[in-house]
């Protein structure tokens, strides 16, 4: 049987061995995941007593009521001493389950974290639209939470979150920050941009747009003149531009188009390959950035062409993932088993440059 103390144990050995999750299922060893890696533990089995303890001593009675009725909710934690935490308890087999994701205890400078050059210079623009995509745990809220604190750091401006929930905590630096976090702060994330708008925002960060209400929020938020950040959970940047358009009835595809394509400022497409001898992942990303060029294609439906731009605008600083690959992979930062396996174009030589 598990005490509070012995969960907190736990999260200390998950950090230690640089894991990024804990899984707790009842009947179940705990697991870690390290470089991509379900790990089994030295820890006792969980019971479901177990795991509904640990969820009663972090949730507050608001907090119970939505898991009593939803089955499901998802909280940020910062217990003493083992820093920020995310939370997700969902119900299984009539107990419940509980996976926590362990956030960075220092958040990291865009540089640290491998974000490209002309990915950060975008943090200097009053307005416009900057995607962040790529798949569950690609890493998309670490990259906007840490281009929010280079903006932090560098511009006297006021910056907004509206986060599901808030995973880092900003401190106030060159730039005022408020976050709020949907179901507590404000109603939804349209709510929460609608309400950035009038409050003399300069910097909107959102955390998801996957619907239209949301994005359209987010289009006008641009439109208006912030610069806005947001995420969506797509591969590249032809099915992120595929998806946005896909959202709305076919008769508005041509104003969303236009609206794309006056107010986009890049799209950053990106995933977190496996060190070598596991140690860290490596970020990987396509970039995007939407020139004259790149409005034009979006303009008249050519967005097959997309990759081929890309190519050859290396120069102004857009990458494909290819190369961005064969960086970290001529770099000895990931292994060539791993290079491949993330290899979307199975004819791309790796150990040159394309």
């Amino acid at each position: 049987m598990y005490t509070y103390t012995d969960f907190l144990n736990l999260i200390k050995y998950a950090r230690e061995a640089n894991a990024t999750n804990i899984h707790l299922v009842a009947g179940a060893v705990p697991a870690i995941r390290v470089e991509g890696r379900l790990l089994y533990t030295p820890f006792e089995t969980v019971l479901p007593k177990d795991t509904e303890m640990f969820a009663n001593e972090i949730l507050n009675e608001e907090q119970k009521s939505i898991l009593n009725k939803n089955f499901y909710i998802s909280v940020p934690i910062s217990p003493k001493n083992i820093g920020r935490l995310r939370v997700n308890i969902f119900k299984q087999r009539n107990s419940y389950s509980i996976n926590i994701k362990l956030l960075d205890k220092v958040l990291k400078n865009p540089e640290e974290l491998g974000i490209p050059q002309s990915v950060i210079n975008l943090c200097n623009e009053k307005s416009g639209l900057i995607l962040v995509c790529g798949n569950t745990d690609s890493g998309r809220s670490t990259t906007m939470a840490s281009l929010i604190k280079k903006i932090s750091s560098t511009r006297e401006c006021h910056i907004i979150t509206i986060e599901d929930p808030i995973e880092y905590l900003f401190k106030h630096d060159k730039a005022i920050v408020n976050q709020k976090e949907v179901g507590i702060d404000v109603n939804s994330f349209e709510e929460g941009i609608y309400s950035a708008i009038t409050q003399d925002a300069d910097v909107i960060m959102v955390s998801s747009a996957i619907d239209p209400a949301t994005f359209s929020a987010v289009l006008t938020a641009a439109e208006d003149g912030h610069l806005v950040i947001t995420s969506l959970h797509t591969d590249d940047s032809i099915s992120t531009i595929e998806y946005i358009i896909g959202m709305y009835p076919a008769e508005k595809s041509n104003y969303i188009k236009i609206q794309l394509s006056h107010l986009l400022l890049a799209i950053v497409s990106q995933c977190l390959i496996p060190g070598v001898d596991n140690v860290g992942n490596k970020l990987a990303v396509e970039v995007m950035i939407a020139n004259q060029a790149m409005q034009n294609l979006i303009l008249e439906n050519k967005i097959h062409q997309i990759p081929t731009l890309i190519r050859a605008s290396k120069s102004i600083g857009m990458i494909t993932m290819e190369d961005s690959i064969n960086e970290l992979y001529t770099s000895g930062l990931i292994s060539k088993e791993s290079a491949l396996s993330y290899l979307s174009n199975r004819k791309y030589s790796l150990g040159r440059s394309n």
